[in-house]
Order: C-alpha cells, then sequence, then structure tokens
C-alpha cells in the first residue's frame, strides 16, 4: 500500500539537533515537553536515523514510551559509507534503530545521504535489496531514500531502486537556485516521477534563522510577522511536491514559533517570494558558508577538531564583519562549549572534506579562521561563556 501523505502533518519533527546529543546529556524531561507540544498542535511525525547520536534513544523515551504507537509516524535511516563494513552491519544498525525507539517497526525507512562518494557504500553492500527485505518482513511499512546530489545523481537512484516510494531532499531558500545544490532541479526530478518529497535542512542547519542585518531588513519589511525561521520554513513548505518539511527542533520555543508558522500554514505569496528572492541575492553575494552542522565532517576526522562549530565562528565574521567577536565564538563554541580541537590543529587529510554532504571546501575555510579571526584574539574574553 502506497504512503498516504494525507495523513502526515505537514510540519515534520527533525529529531537529530536535541540538545546534548553527542555526550549522551539529553534532557528527556525537555525532549518530552517537546514532543507533546507538536503533538497538541496537530503534529505526527518524527524524523531520526542511526548516524544520530542518542536520538533514537531519546525519541523512545520522550516518544514511544508515552504515546500510542498509532497516534505518530516514525522514520528512520540506515548508512553504508561509514560504521559499515558488510550487509551485518545493516541489520545490526536496523535491529539497535528499532531496539533503542522501542518500536516493531518503523513506518519509514531510508538510506541516508545518498549522493557523491557516499553513494559507494549503499552499492558495495547491495543495500537496497536489503531495504526491501526490510519491508518484506513488515519492519518498515515503506522504504525510500535521503539525498544530497545532483539532478543527475536523483534520476540514476530513481531507476536503480524503483520501488522507492519516498524521498527526502535538501530544500531551502538559500540553495534553491545555487549551482552547487540545484535543488530547484532536483525538485523537478522528484515531481516528475510523481514522489512525493519531505524536505530536509529548510533552516540550513539555524544558518537562515540568524541572517546578516541586511537580510533581516528584507524579511522584517516583507514578513514582519514571521520569524526569521519562520519565513525559511514557508519557502520549503510552498514547494510543489512537499509533503511535508522537517524542522530540526532543541528548545520548547523553536517548537512553539515551528507550530505557530504551521497552525494556519499559507504558502509565500508573490510580495514575500519577491523578498526571499532579494535575500537570496544577498546571501549569495556575501559568500556565507553552507554549514548545516550535521557533523558527518567530525565523525571521520582524525583530530578530533570542532570543524562544524569553527564554520560558525566563520559565518559570523562573514555576516557582522566583527573578527573579535567571531574569535570568541570560535573559541566558546569550539573548545569551551563542545571540548573540541581548534582548527588549527588540521592535518591536511582530506577526510571531512569527502564526507561532507554540502561539499563546502573546509580546508580552505581554516585558511581564512587562521588569517582573518585567530589572530584577532582576546585571552581573558575567549574562554569565558
Amino acid at each position: 500500500m502506497a504512503l498516504d501523505t494525507s495523513k502526515i502533518s505537514k510540519l515534520g519533527f527533525g529529531c537529530m539537533r536535541f540538545e546534548g546529543r553527542a555526550d549522551d546529556t539529553i534532557d528527556i524531561a525537555q525532549v518530552s515537553e517537546m514532543v507533546d507540544r507538536y503533538l497538541e498542535a496537530g503534529g505526527n511525525y518524527f524524523d531520526t536515523a542511526w548516524a544520530y547520536p542518542n536520538s533514537e534513544k531519546a525519541l523512545g523515551q520522550a516518544l514511544v514510551a508515552r504515546h500510542p504507537r498509532e497516534s505518530f509516524f516514525i522514520t528512520s535511516k540506515c548508512i553504508a559509507w561509514n560504521h559499515c563494513e558488510s550487509t551485518d552491519d545493516l541489520e545490526k544498525q536496523l535491529q539497535e534503530t528499532l531496539a533503542n525507539l522501542g518500536v516493531d517497526y518503523l513506518d519509514v525507512y531510508l538510506m541516508h545521504n545518498l549522493g557523491g562518494k557516499r553513494t559507494a557504500g549503499f552499492e558495495k553492500y547491495n543495500t537496497w535489496e536489503f531495504m526491501k527485505s526490510v519491508k518484506e518482513r513488515g519492519l518498515a511499512k515503506h522504504i525510500g531514500f535521503s539525498a544530497h546530489c545532483t539532478p543527475e545523481e536523483l534520476e540514476q537512484f530513481i531507476s536503480d531502486y524503483p520501488e522507492t516510494e519516498i524521498v527526502q531532499l535538501q530544500i531551502n531558500y538559500l540553495d534553491w537556485d545555487s549551482p552547487s545544490f540545484r535543488e530547484r532541479e532536483c525538485v523537478e526530478v522528484a515531481n516528475a516521477h510523481g514522489l512525493p518529497i519531505i524536505a530536509m535542512e529548510p533552516v540550513k542547519g539555524g544558518l537562515l534563522a540568524e541572517p546578516s542585518p541586511a537580510v533581516r531588513a528584507i524579511l522584517d519589511e516583507a514578513l514582519p510577522n514571521d520569524s526569521y525561521a519562520t519565513a525559511a520554513l514557508r519557502f520549503t513548505a510552498s514547494v510543489p511536491g512537499v509533503f511535508c518539511t522537517l524542522s530540526g527542533m532543541s528548545a520548547i520555543e523553536m517548537v512553539e514559533d515551528n507550530c505557530r508558522a504551521f497552525a494556519d500554514f499559507k504558502p509565500l505569496s508573490a510580495d514575500e517570494r519577491a523578498a526571499i528572492e532579494r535575500a537570496q541575492e544577498l546571501m549569495a553575494e556575501s559568500g556565507t558558508i553552507q554549514c548545516t552542522g550535521c557533523d558527518y565532517c567530525a565523525k571521520v576526522c582524525p583530530q578530533g577538531i570542532g570543524i562544524s562549530g569553527s564554520l560558525t565562528a566563520l559565518n559570523y565574521l562573514i555576516n557582522f564583519g566583527d573578527p573579535y567577536k567571531a574569535n570568541y565564538q570560535l573559541g566558546f563554541v569550539v573548545r569551551f562549549n563542545s571540548g573540541k580541537v581548534m582548527p588549527t590543529e588540521c592535518i591536511r587529510c582530506g577526510a571531512c572534506e569527502e564526507a561532507c554532504p554540502q561539499n563546502i571546501p573546509i580546508m580552505e575555510c581554516f585558511d581564512r579562521i587562521d588569517e582573518e579571526i585567530v589572530p584577532f584574539s582576546k585571552p581573558t574574553v575567549l574562554m569565558k561563556p
């Protein structure tokens, strides 16, 4: 039976960004409150993955153990481009996912993060045949894949995996017409094949929630009743073929804001879309680093560098032009807040760039940090929150 998208809420709860995810200190009480508020507002779709640190366990406690199974949909995902050396590892991931969540089946199971060099792992371990077996065994009702890919790759995936029922694609206004991401074209490919789309990264890992002052001025005038995150969510949810837009939520305030945006959802008007287009142009000209904070780069870094935090500091410099505050951000986000290693310790192995789904030239960014941020340190302030 095909996935009935009409039963799935337009706003999906992305579970990658729970606070404390990296060190197993997720506040279950807080996540439970977030889950309850989302469900009360009419939401019912939760997206997690085996590769998201501690996410499945937290969701099992905050959602599955506390609410009737028929009241929500759960999607999880498997990977073959890391932590996988055989088809047995794929089965192990699945069984861990089911146990962590405390469920007998998944509503949707996806191959996670196809595209570029990551695709080879899925092919090597014949992952699609495994996915079909998962559905045949009743352990997942529907199967598909998520991808950060070119339109040509997407076309090939759909051809290679004809039983695909759903695709999950990155869609946000920053990347919509970007020659690096070609999101509009990917959406057109999915629509041409009649595949329903789950949209991920609508706020670009939080980047679009805190745009530059120039972008804020445009959005404040055209969308005065929307937060910057809401404006980004509305753009993505207005895209044809998108039936659910994921928002990675980590605080009750985010849940409240997102639920308000979808309580009486209205697609962008012509004037609002024009304002978003002006914001797109400004952000493209500024050279904002398009990191989403997924931290797949950090998983393969032999030095333990806080890569996403380093790029956050660089974006602070780009957006606000203050190298001293950017240096403070670098020390606070990377060293103080996460206990990671600073980018000055990079050994130039390139593993991070191969793992990055956004194709960011990370080592070039480190060069900029060395030249434009590191020299502007204020030691008496740097280590303090």
